[in-house]
């Protein structure tokens, strides 16, 4: 698959990363954002990466939908498989929500108050885009 890099992807990112811990599979959490942040995510081709080292290849489902009005796109990433990691610094996360584009704290944080509304989450963290390491993961598209 053709990857190109989100905004800015070695230095900066213009947007909010949260980590969602929950049990639920990647097309329920879907239905429940869809539903819950009046959101239209549709299912796009699985991400591969290759772990060199252990010569296999991860599979990560993903989602995606663009918010014309304010400019975003919202990306829901799976963040395990079979013991590799989308984002290996986040371990304990299931699942990585990237909103791309102009959002602001007060949008954040309505934003993880809504999805911990959702029965089946657990948890719902922001991530500091800055301290991760594996940046060239946000590779979408």
């Amino acid at each position: 698959m053709a990857r190109k890099r989100l905004s800015g992807v070695e230095n900066e990112f213009e947007g909010k990363l949260f980590g969602i811990v929950t049990q639920l599979r990647d097309y329920q959490l879907c239905w429940h954002l869809n539903k819950t942040l009046n959101l239209d995510m549709q299912m796009m081709d699985d991400i591969e990466i290759t772990n060199k080292k252990k010569q296999k290849t991860a599979v990560y489902s993903w989602f995606r939908c663009e918010i014309e009005i304010d400019k975003q796109i919202v990306y829901l990433i799976s963040n395990k498989h079979s013991g590799d990691f989308f984002l290996p610094e986040i371990k304990q996360a299931d699942y990585i929500l990237a909103v791309r584009g102009e959002i602001n704290d007060e949008q954040g944080e309505t934003m993880i108050a809504s999805i911990r509304k959702i029965d089946p989450v657990q948890l719902v963290i922001e991530l500091d885009y800055i301290k991760l390491k594996s940046k060239e993961n946000l590779v979408l598209e």
